[in-house]
């Protein structure tokens, strides 16, 4: 999960060098159209528009291997340089106000009870609230160091590793929620084909990610904060990200208000302003800064 970055991360995050064997330069992960249109350029990477259905992604971005080495490394939930975070347990507090919020709009929507498979569960903030809306939780974690914490702050089961290898007897899932995971990943619909099988037949997909089409990125630009470069491999609007669920076969497509809260000093950071102690920490809810749409299918597994 991923919110704000500071910016002596990004600067760190900017000025690592990346060798050209460890970058690629991918078609549109939607709809497979080569050549888009460069909107911004933090070299060696690129945000570009696809020109066929509008999708904002990365190309030249890291390849997938190297990106995946620096998830399973031990700084990057707090530490290390040019990937991650600087201290992700700073952000608890304002994750929990952010996800049982979330969580309440769920469940006004029907969406609550049963059981949970969260994809993406970071250090388990998530599932420590949705403990009062699902009475079984369960977590899925590329990152060791992320999934231990998540087992001691949530008391769920947590397997560390992709959607692939998770246990045969882990299915049915009444709802099946990604957070700041999509734009993650390099292949989505590759990764939404995965969930469905995981999912009862009438079950409910939610998915979070930053909102590229929010007036944060109109006034900002390129320095828009989910900008989150290498880790970001996407940026969605309500659009494209409706296209790419309807691609995989979802339908039935709703939004969810997602209320996101920051700490006060990540907020202050980006804009270069130093802010610590209490007041650093304290939450600030920011709108529109997040889409959350809800989905089911009618193929029989989801």
């Amino acid at each position: 999960m991923q919110p704000l970055a500071g910016s002596h991360r990004d600067e760190l995050r900017m000025s690592h060098s990346w060798r050209e064997s460890e970058l690629e330069r991918p078609s549109c992960p939607v709809c497979a159209t080569a050549n888009g249109l460069l909107l911004h350029s933090f070299p060696p990477f690129g945000v570009v528009r696809c020109p066929a259905c509008s999708l904002v992604y990365l190309s030249p971005r890291l390849k997938e291997p190297v990106m995946q080495a620096l998830y399973q490394d031990g700084t990057y939930f707090a530490g290390g340089e040019g990937s991650g975070y600087e201290d992700y347990l700073f952000q608890g507090k304002s994750l929990r106000i952010t996800f049982r919020g979330f969580l309440t709009e769920m469940r006004k929507r029907g969406i609550a009870g049963g059981k949970l498979l969260e994809v993406g569960s970071g250090y388990g903030f998530f599932l420590a609230e949705a403990a009062d809306f699902f009475p079984q939780q369960y977590g899925a974690e590329l990152s060791e160091e992320g999934g231990s914490h998540a087992r001691k702050i949530s008391g769920a089961p947590i397997h560390v590793g992709g959607l692939g290898s998770l246990p045969a007897h882990w299915k049915d899932f009444d709802t099946v929620v990604a957070i700041n995971v999509i734009e993650h990943i390099y292949a989505p619909l590759d990764f939404l084909a995965a969930v469905r099988p995981r999912m009862k037949e009438d079950g409910t997909l939610v998915v979070a990610t930053p909102n590229i089409g929010s007036l944060w990125y109109a006034l900002m630009k390129k320095r828009w904060p989910s900008f989150k470069i290498p880790e970001h491999v996407a940026f969605y609007t309500k659009a494209t990200l409706t296209r790419l669920l309807e691609r995989a076969g979802f339908s039935a497509i709703r939004e969810i208000p997602f209320l996101h809260a920051f700490p006060l000093g990540l907020i202050a950071a980006k804009f270069g302003v130093p802010l610590g102690g209490g007041l650093g920490a304290r939450p600030i809810k920011l709108p529109g800064t997040m889409i959350a749409l809800a989905a089911g299918g009618n193929n029989g597994h989801a």
